[in-house]
């Protein structure tokens, strides 16, 4: 487990050894905490610092990661895993940098603004280190600031106190530097109520408008620094302006910060040892004479790994490397989609599966199960967006370093999972039967930020992706999963590609053990016990709560991109959904009361 510390940046003049603030999970520096990200520890408030120093380590070559489909979607040599050192317990590392950040402080006692740097060199720095009205030490416990200001290129600085309360004027005190303290008035908590007051002057202003679409704008408005805190320079390498507003937001909300990453299967044969071993050493031997690379290779070879299998992985990549068209996304999508829909694979390094039987009664609908008892997953974080989430264009990405890198932090996730390969005749069908109904769905997502995220929406993709959702919160309801656990990968075909593809993949992947306990396999090996997880969730799916404004609804969700989903019938937790709970309609899966025939399964639901 990664335990953040402040680095060089910000250690005080009395520390000797970097301050360790926390613990945080290895897969968590790749998501939720990854680089960029603000991060409350029970002490200290902390952004989680670029990988500047990520690559300087002797155990580099250990925790690099190789995955060819990965490396083709993300521009990527190779991966690299955070550094844990093995403990008693856990596996902890002193070595994720961090920053303290938001760098002003407040102390709920005497209610005063505090830049960090006035503490870090006193003898407790989380006290606040300044006189109260009696001329005595206040004493109180500092805590970060609840404001920062935020921008759409991923900057993000401290709330500019002294400027919001002068209005972008000089304060009429001299002073360069203020004291300003902020308290509420009439004993209200709400930020109707808060107010930020210069000492040095007496000015005071209420906060209410802050957080006011256009608060920093005029003739006299803050405008963005491009502060990058995260990084060693706090600003990108050649960053001089930024043309985007500053906005208001509370530190901990979630639009302060939304990872950009990418996931990929290890899938034969790039799960091979074999070839993982060679991919480390391709760019030395593609030089080599024959006999040459035959003579390296053959200083590797063990065992378990005999000369053989490391030519026959040598030639895999040598014809990957060399291929005249660059691989797309839709092609590492439709490798995966070719392997799990193979079923039987049995012996393979970082992937084992095998073919279940079909529950009865929904022979129709699924041409294979496959149960996916070995499966790994290789997650990488790219960068990151601020308040708004990544929509496919790269310019928005904020950096994870100072200076570009070859290679991206990635974590390996090890699990289990069940592939449904659906029919393709009855789900052509169906389409055929949806006809026009979700064009006000594409109409509105083309008119959205969004329309470049997502190139595999069609009725299709609804349809697949709204049984993953409904599937999901079944099994989290009747085994004792949380749905936040669970994910989803839809296989569905992209816009403009003649590969079609008709799956889902419900898989549990863990980084911090072997995978789950094998609960999703005796599911899936017991064809009337899935069975009867289906018939539950297509009954429990055909009403809500909020019907009937749920299921007659055509503008629900973000952006008006659902029809019949909402948090109480079919959205997820974010950490399960792969397109951030939009593009779903149950419509699609059970129809209305009035017209079974609208969903997929509406013939299997009208025979009961």
């Amino acid at each position: 487990m990664p335990r953040p510390h402040f680095n060089n940046r910000n250690r005080t003049a009395r520390s000797k050894k970097p301050k360790i603030v926390g613990d945080v999970r290895q897969y968590q520096l790749v998501n939720s905490f990854g680089v960029g990200s603000i991060v409350d520890f029970t002490k200290d408030t902390v952004i989680i610092a670029g990988v500047d120093d990520w690559d300087g380590t002797e155990d580099w070559e250990d925790r690099k990661i190789y995955n060819e489909n990965l490396q083709a979607l993300t521009g990527a040599k190779f991966f690299l895993t955070p550094k844990t050192a093995s403990g008693s317990r856990f596996s902890k590392s002193r070595d994720i940098p961090a920053y303290v950040f938001p760098e002003m402080l407040y102390c709920p006692k005497c209610r005063r603004l505090i830049h960090y740097k006035e503490a870090a060199n006193t003898k407790n720095p989380n006290l606040c280190c300044l006189n109260d009205k009696n001329g005595n030490l206040c004493k109180g416990r500092l805590v970060a600031s609840r404001f920062v200001v935020v921008c759409e290129n991923g900057h993000v600085e401290d709330f500019p106190y002294s400027w919001w309360v002068h209005r972008g004027e000089t304060c009429g005190s001299g002073k360069d530097v203020q004291r300003m303290k902020m308290y509420n008035i009439a004993g209200r908590s709400d930020v109707e109520s808060l107010f930020v007051e210069c000492e040095d002057c007496g000015k005071r202003r209420s906060l209410n408008g802050a957080f006011a679409e256009h608060s920093f704008s005029g003739e006299n408005g803050y405008h963005c620094n491009c502060n990058h805190p995260h990084l060693k320079t706090k600003k990108r390498a050649g960053e001089t302006g930024c043309d985007k507003p500053l906005k208001t937001r509370l530190r901990s909300a979630s639009g302060v910060y939304f990872p950009v990453s990418y996931s990929a299967l290890s899938i034969p044969p790039w799960n091979r040892k074999a070839v993982q071993i060679v991919e480390g050493l391709y760019e030395y031997l593609e030089d080599m004479t024959k006999d040459k690379i035959l003579k390296h290779l053959a200083n590797k070879a063990a065992a378990s790994i005999p000369i053989e299998q490391l030519l026959e992985a040598y030639e895999i990549i040598k014809a990957r490397k060399t291929e005249d068209t660059p691989r797309s996304e839709a092609d590492i999508y439709f490798d995966e989609y070719k392997v799990l829909g193979k079923g039987d694979l049995q012996s393979e390094d970082e992937y084992s599966a095998f073919t279940a039987e079909i529950p009865p009664g929904f022979e129709r609908y699924f041409d294979k199960i496959t149960v996916v008892d070995k499966l790994t997953v290789v997650q990488a974080l790219k960068g990151f967006t601020r308040l708004k989430p990544w929509n496919g264009n790269s310019s928005a990405v904020a950096p994870l370093s100072s200076t570009q890198k070859e290679w991206l932090p990635a974590v390996k996730l090890n699990g289990e999972g069940v592939f449904f390969k659906f029919n393709e005749e009855i789900l052509l069908s169906w389409a055929e039967r949806a006809g026009q109904r979700y064009e006000e769905m594409e109409t509105a997502l083309e008119n959205s930020f969004y329309k470049d995220a997502n190139p595999r929406f069609s009725p299709r993709y609804v349809l697949l992706h709204t049984f993953a959702h409904l599937l999901i919160r079944q099994l989290a309801n009747e085994c004792g999963y949380s749905a936040s656990s669970i994910r989803e990968k839809i296989y569905s075909s992209f816009k403009g590609e003649r590969n079609q593809m008709y799956g889902v993949l419900i898989y549990l992947a863990s980084s911090d053990a072997d995978g789950s306990l094998g609960g999703l396999i005796s599911i899936a090996e017991d064809p009337e016990r899935l069975r009867g997880i289906l018939e539950n969730m297509l009954h429990k799916a055909q009403w809500c709560s909020a019907d009937p404004l749920c299921i007659t609804s055509k503008n629900q969700g973000f952006l008006s991109l659902n029809y019949a989903a909402c948090h109480d019938c079919v959205l997820l937790p974010e950490t399960s959904c792969e397109s951030g709970n939009i593009l779903l309609d149950r419509v699609s899966v059970v129809g209305t009361p009035d017209d079974l025939s609208a969903g997929l399964f509406g013939d299997y639901l009208s025979r009961e």
